[in-house]
């Protein structure tokens, strides 16, 4: 009875050894004592499982799950006073230098920009603001130049602006003319309410505080998925990443598109990531769970095995059971190194091709 594979099983008094990779662990049972360069023959030892050395790139990946959706919302405040007469509904899409609110009757329209309106522009005012106001006016077609300075012909394309779309012509931009939000969005709620005062007076009346009248998000479909501080690390803005959704099909290739740290229910700090991805043709469900895969370490052109083929001896020393072209097998000394998919690199006495026993 000198087979190793049956050793294995009659030999009392096993110890059981774990063997750690990334984001995994596996046992492999060894008897006390059994010297880790033993070789044996074996009749039947190539008809149980084994695997193959190969040589190659082992990358270290992991799966986080996520939701498919249109990311976290942001708030639209309601910044000028007056009392709200139109609201869009959930759903809606809503576009540059169309309605996002009405204020007595007065649309407020969507300009595209990361900068909110956080002071009336008029003529002598600079800054980015600014600059975010003239390219919007130059792309619905106006005469301005796209620059910093609220200079006589953003003043005039105000004016013109403020005319064609029946506001006040004053030549001065107001937060009851547009509000800043970054692209087209699609309202994700309404939390206005039609009738209801705005601004400082109306918030004081309404003991509200003030507040936001819609919820948008980006009209772009994203995977969100929470994962802890350290998992964010392999997940920063501009990873590429594979996605699926509904964890079935073929993976789409995506990238992270933000990273926002929230506090949880125990008081502990999680990541917020967003994923865009390119969907093609293909028809995704209105709202489904998703998968994220992030890769991370790579070990280039190494010998790998199963780890589950590798077998633990005393003083912390490994092998692996090779299988010879004669059929029998002969227990060979390694040192195991990078763990990844399942797979270990090894060194030793072993080349690419060779056969191992993997204990079923």
């Amino acid at each position: 009875m000198s087979r190793p594979g049956r050793r294995r099983l009659l030999v009392v008094g096993v110890c059981l050894v774990a063997v750690v990779g990334v984001g995994l662990g596996t046992w492999a049972a060894v008897a006390p004592g059994e010297p880790s360069s033993a070789s044996a023959a074996s009749d039947d030892a190539s008809s149980g499982p084994t695997a193959t050395v190969t040589k190659g790139d082992l990358t270290d990946s992991k799966v986080f799950a996520g939701t498919l959706g249109y990311g976290v919302p942001t708030g639209v405040p309601a910044a000028a006073a007056g009392t709200i007469t139109w609201l869009p509904r959930p759903g809606d899409v809503i576009e540059r230098d169309e309605d996002l609110y009405a204020l007595d009757e007065r649309g407020v329209r969507s300009m595209y920009g990361t900068v909110p309106l956080w002071r009336d522009l008029s003529r002598g005012v600079h800054g980015t603001d600014v600059r975010q106001l003239n390219e919007n006016l130059a792309a619905l077609g106006y005469d301005v130049s796209v620059d910093e300075e609220f200079g006589p012909r953003t003043q005039a394309a105000v004016r013109q602006w403020q005319e064609d779309r029946d506001h006040e012509v004053t030549g001065v931009l107001t937060a009851a003319d547009v509000a800043f939000v970054d692209g087209a969005v699609r309202v994700a709620s309404v939390d206005g309410e039609l009738g209801r005062s705005t601004g400082a007076a109306g918030a004081e009346a309404a003991g509200t505080g003030g507040g936001d009248v819609l919820q948008v998000t980006s009209t772009e479909r994203i995977v969100s998925a929470t994962v802890s501080q350290r998992d964010a690390e392999r997940l920063a803005v501009g990873t590429r990443v594979d996605v699926r959704v509904n964890g079935t099909g073929a993976p789409m290739r995506g990238e992270v598109a933000d990273v926002q740290p929230e506090t949880d229910e125990d008081g502990g700090t999680k990541v917020v990531v967003s994923v865009s991805f390119d969907a093609g043709d293909r028809k995704l469900p209105a709202a489904a769970s998703a998968q994220v895969d992030a890769e991370g370490t790579t070990e280039r052109g190494v010998l790998s095995a199963p780890v589950s083929a590798l077998v633990a001896g005393s003083g912390g020393h490994y092998a692996v059971d090779v299988v010879r072209r004669d059929g029998t097998t002969e227990r060979v000394p390694v040192e195991p190194g990078f763990t990844a998919g399942g797979r270990v690199a090894i060194t030793g006495d072993v080349a690419a091709g060779d056969r191992v026993v993997v204990p079923g």
